[in-house]
């Protein structure tokens, strides 16, 4: 998991809402607007709580911001920096899980493009897990490399407090980081890369083996 700096939020996302939702929420930006409006769904007992993407100009939010999550991180998981993700099964993680913060539901700061493997971190969260947005985050900071035979895996930085070692722990246990036979892909990807000549690090998955 690298560094991924946040770009500006689309401008569906920002556009003051407009219609019923500024007659009912006032003069706010759209993806608050349709984080208060997910939120009163889910609180009403009558109504289905399946998340849907709101609707702008004819098409779904997630359509239009998907090309600008993937720009963020290269066409990457945000969280197992597993490439290309586009052709590889990829989705929009909600980083703080919809149903438990439905008003960051179409928050820009809480989207990420991920693989399904990674979202399987479902509606599980803490407060603890590691953001990889977050100003002044390092791979190196929480995480280190550790071989084993054909594996690589990711453990917490041993050097780091008991409470950045946590927030390690928490990530790639939330994550998945050493499951789905990523520690053997991660070495065989490791190797492919000291095997290439003059190799371009964002052609590859697992960057964090590279830095």
């Amino acid at each position: 998991m690298i560094f991924r700096q946040r770009t500006i939020a689309p401008s569906c996302l920002t556009e003051i809402a407009k219609g019923t939702l500024n007659n009912r929420y006032g003069a706010i930006e759209n993806q608050l607007a349709w984080g208060l409006q997910y939120e009163s769904k889910i609180k009403n007992p009558l109504k289905s709580n399946d998340f849907q993407w709101a609707t702008y100009q004819g098409q779904k939010v997630n359509q239009l911001i998907e090309d600008d999550l993937r720009n963020m991180t290269q066409n990457h998981c945000a969280f197992c920096d597993i490439f290309p993700l586009r052709q590889s099964g990829r989705t929009i993680e909600h980083f703080r899980p919809k149903t438990r913060f439905p008003k960051e539901s179409h928050l820009w700061t809480n989207l990420f493009y991920c693989c399904h493997a990674c979202q399987e971190k479902g509606e599980q969260f803490d407060e603890n897990l590691i953001k990889p947005d977050e100003v002044g985050y390092e791979f190196s900071s929480f995480f280190v490399c550790r071989f084993d035979g054909d594996a690589i895996y990711i453990k917490p930085n041993p050097r780091r407090t008991d409470q950045e070692q946590n927030s390690a722990n928490v990530t790639i246990e939330l994550y998945g980081l050493n499951r789905f036979d990523r520690p053997e892909d991660r070495f065989r990807v490791w190797r492919q890369f000291n095997d290439s000549n003059n190799p371009t690090i964002d052609e590859f998955p697992y960057r964090f083996l590279f830095l």
